[in-house]
């Protein structure tokens, strides 16, 4: 999906999701955040962030998913100890879609609000694809107050903490770097891409195929009890899409910065961690989705409207980059969501 960025200059640009990420589409997996030690995590589970909702006057008897994007933990600053709180990050278009009318011009979710959703941490196996454990996160979502990024609690970290030890898997937490990533820097984005849909039969196995029940288990967001959803997209195939990249001299009023990737980045990436290798793997920024290309005829549009010359040949020099917010822009809103704890 692209975005409409006619009239806009390249300093308040809004970027696509990773591949035109969509609602009703619940396509969006996560990016690893298990590890050993400070330098590049171990892809044994990677965790996601998906949101739900239930409009209880429409009739709505169940929470119903709106969309699921990338996540990765890290620690609030001067808490690293064992029970320190774990914040999640993610793109605040995947916790809070209504809040970005332009990405989702969708006429029923501006009815939706906080109060209608909640936010579910997946945890997932990466050599298999399996969702080895899901978790309601903390109803208080905190948004920056301008950028396309959120953070999240969980409601109950003890439980999750516990229930991650049985796996033999623990949530280790990444570190956010404050230094700019230079120039020519090599960086990468570790997540989850969807290959294709496939059909669950009726024994279990999948096949492809555009039809098909595709059913989950998920914990019921109210009750605690189990429901079960048809969710068509939720069985697709998942893979472990590590991206390589290096940083870009293009920066976005030192707010956002851009990085040219091996590959485009699969469906779903929106809000996976940047880390840069010369920086022993530090998280320096979070995935904020795609730059997109000027259409056909748009330059004269462009230009007409506002957008100078020299920002329509940056626009068009940066098409198709990954654009990713700070990780100081982070680490500030790490200190907002001290300040509401």
């Amino acid at each position: 999906m692209t975005l409409g960025t006619e009239g806009m200059k390249i300093t308040s640009l809004r970027l696509s999701p990773a591949l035109g990420h969509k609602m009703g589409r619940h396509r969006s997996f996560s990016a690893g955040v298990s590890s050993t030690s400070n330098t590049l995590p171990l892809h044994r589970i990677s965790v996601s962030i998906s949101s739900w909702f239930r409009l209880a006057d429409q009739g709505m008897l169940q929470h119903e998913m709106l969309c699921r994007g990338t996540a990765f933990g890290v620690q609030l600053p001067q808490r690293k100890s064992k029970h320190a709180p774990l914040i999640f990050f993610t793109c605040s278009h995947v916790a809070a879609p209504w809040r970005w009318p332009k990405l989702y011009p969708v006429p029923w979710l501006e009815h939706v609000r906080e109060e209608h959703s909640r936010c579910v941490l997946h945890v997932t196996e990466v050599q298999t694809g399996r969702v080895l454990e899901r978790f309601l996160m903390d109803s208080n979502v905190v948004h920056h107050d301008s950028l396309d990024v959120c953070a999240l609690r969980l409601q109950d970290q003890e439980k999750v903490m516990q229930r991650m030890a049985k796996h033999g898997l623990p949530l280790h937490p990444l570190v956010l770097s404050e230094r700019v990533p230079s120039s020519g820097n090599a960086v990468v984005s570790p997540g989850f891409a969807v290959e294709r849909l496939q059909r669950k039969a009726d024994d279990g196995s999948l096949s492809d195929g555009e039809d098909g029940e595709y059913t989950e288990v998920v914990e019921d967001l109210e009750t605690g009890g189990s429901v079960r959803l048809d969710l068509r997209t939720d069985q697709e195939p998942r893979r472990l899409c590590v991206s390589l990249g290096t940083v870009s001299h293009y920066k976005d009023r030192q707010a956002r910065g851009f990085a040219v990737m091996d590959r485009v980045l699969g469906d779903g990436v929106c809000g996976a961690p940047l880390l840069d290798l010369r920086q022993e793997g530090r998280c320096v920024g979070l995935v904020e989705g795609i730059v997109p290309p000027l259409e056909d005829g748009a330059e004269a549009t462009q230009t007409g409207s506002g957008l100078a010359g020299r920002e329509v040949e940056l626009r068009k020099a940066i098409a198709g980059n990954a654009g990713f917010i700070y990780g100081q822009q982070l680490i500030d809103l790490l200190e907002k969501v001290s300040d509401n704890k």
